[in-house]
């Protein structure tokens, strides 16, 4: 049973009290909102908390809260309000909601122990999971900052649910990043792995590798030796196939009052569609939608006005400048483009260049160990793997030496030496999928185990490692064994 009071003050760490404290003594600290339904929730009728005592005596009622902490709140006729992102007082973690019922915790430890960002706390839900990812210490929101804390989080959170969305169905990408979300009770706590919290450092540089990976695999290279190209590339270019319009779609929290707002970002949007050919109604329905999801969405006929001014003809294409301060203001994505220059040419395609890059090979060699892995590992010689994907030995080797994911273990000596070959994430796979009739099936089991424990991991992965063991079939035979539990 898991220590509820004690997951309360993880998460919220002191940002409201721990004992119920008289209004002249709460001064000094701030509020979340606590809702008993959803429909409480989303009509904002739930009740202001000031303190972890008053969180935990309704511990059985309290469906939904808010993790993180604002200012100041106020609750007049039923309806609490001041809960917007620039009354934020601090920030204490990250939650990916993943709203899809048939998704298994075992899939979701594997992608985060493979993406390195493993939970700090899992709930279960009516349609899925709540992961929360929780920091060391509270990040302050300040005015006088110009709330940059807030954006640089708002960007962390976007790549949380964007890396974990890659091979996770459901995971919400629009949801409100520092909004309700569910509360730890005696009976949705399915993990915590109280190690496992995150410096905000830490996940910057997470973050900042994220979205360079991701820029590496689609960014434009203008190449000179091919100018003659120029016009011809340019207008097979198309605005909503870049990557300030993807991220500008996804940003939900876009409002009015700071000079660049939802109409601007509805417009800027809608002149991208219609510099890509895209049809007046099917923009007019993206737009729809994407207001829809805005946390102060505008009326249908106020998008229905901007979008028909965009397609009016008098504009060609969304501008450089209008895109600069939205991204700027809104998603902390640092603006660079060559996308108004006039001329675009994509990377090579990897078939039509002669050399691949490390990450590519990687990727390869991963994909091809989890086709081909038998009882969670490849056993074949380096040789022959190289073979597979037709590059030298020592391509394959110096591929091997830079990867963080791929392993490789000698096992014996001379003629009668194995090679194995494999990843966590395909040992684990092994393990969860594994039943035990046999002395041969096990004797196979605990070899797996073994080579999981050989794994270099830090703490919060051994202990992820653990909660997936512990949930599968052959838990029960491996129980009393602290090597073999990973303890």
């Amino acid at each position: 049973m898991y220590n509820i009071k004690q997951i309360y003050t993880d998460i919220l760490k002191e940002g409201i009290s721990e004992q119920m404290l008289s209004r002249a003594d709460q001064k000094s600290y701030g509020k979340i909102i606590v809702a008993t339904s959803k429909k409480e929730m989303m009509n904002n009728t739930g009740f202001t908390c000031s303190s972890i005592e008053t969180l935990y005596k309704n511990v059985d009622k309290v469906t939904h809260f808010t993790p993180n902490v604002y200012r100041y709140l106020h609750r007049q006729k039923s309806v609490v309000s001041g809960h917007s992102e620039d009354n934020l007082k601090q920030i204490n973690a990250f939650v990916v909601d993943i709203d899809n019922p048939g998704t298994d915790l075992g899939e979701i430890m594997c992608v985060a122990i493979e993406k390195e960002i493993i939970p700090t706390l899992v709930l279960k839900t009516e349609k899925g999971f709540h992961l929360y990812y929780v920091l060391d210490k509270p990040v302050y929101v300040s005015k006088k900052t110009k709330y940059r804390s807030l954006q640089v989080a708002k960007r962390i959170s976007s790549n949380l649910r964007l890396v974990l969305s890659e091979q996770i169905k459901g995971v919400d990408l629009l949801c409100n990043h520092f909004g309700y979300f569910r509360c730890p009770n005696h009976n949705n706590v399915v993990a915590y792995h109280k190690d496992s919290v995150y410096s905000f450092k830490e996940l910057m540089q997470w973050s900042k590798e994220e979205t360079e990976d991701r820029a590496n695999h689609i960014k434009l290279v203008f190449d000179k030796e091919e100018s003659k190209q120029k016009e011809n590339l340019f207008k097979q270019y198309k605005q909503i196939k870049s990557d300030w319009y993807g991220e500008l779609i996804r940003t939900a929290t876009i409002h009015a009052g700071n000079g660049y707002g939802r109409n601007n970002a509805i417009f800027t949007l809608s002149l991208a569609n219609y510099q890509s050919d895209v049809s007046y109604e099917s923009c007019l329905n993206t737009m729809d939608e994407f207001n829809t999801y805005l946390e102060y969405p505008l009326s249908f006929s106020d998008v229905e006005r901007i979008v028909k001014s965009a397609y009016s003809g008098k504009y060609k294409q969304a501008t450089k400048e209008y895109v600069q301060d939205l991204l700027e203001t809104w998603t902390n994505v640092a603006f660079s483009s060559n996308a108004f220059r006039g001329y675009y040419k994509h990377k090579k395609q990897r078939k039509d260049r002669i050399y691949s890059h490390a990450y590519e090979r990687e990727d390869d060699i991963v994909k091809y160990i989890n086709q081909h892995a038998h009882k969670g590992y490849l056993e074949m010689s380096l040789r022959d793997l190289a073979k597979v994907f037709d590059i030298s030995i020592t391509a394959l080797r110096n591929a091997l030496k830079q990867s963080k994911k791929v392993k490789v273990e000698i096992k014996g000596k001379g003629r009668y030496a194995r090679t194995l070959i494999y990843t966590a994430v395909s040992l684990l796979k092994h393990v969860q999928n594994s039943t035990i009739e046999t002395k041969s099936e096990l004797k196979d089991a605990i070899e797996t185990v073994k080579l999981i424990t050989k794994l270099e991991t830090n703490k919060s992965t051994k202990q992820a490692v653990k909660t997936l063991i512990e949930r599968t079939y052959i838990y029960s035979w491996l129980k009393g064994d602290e090597n073999r539990l990973l303890i």
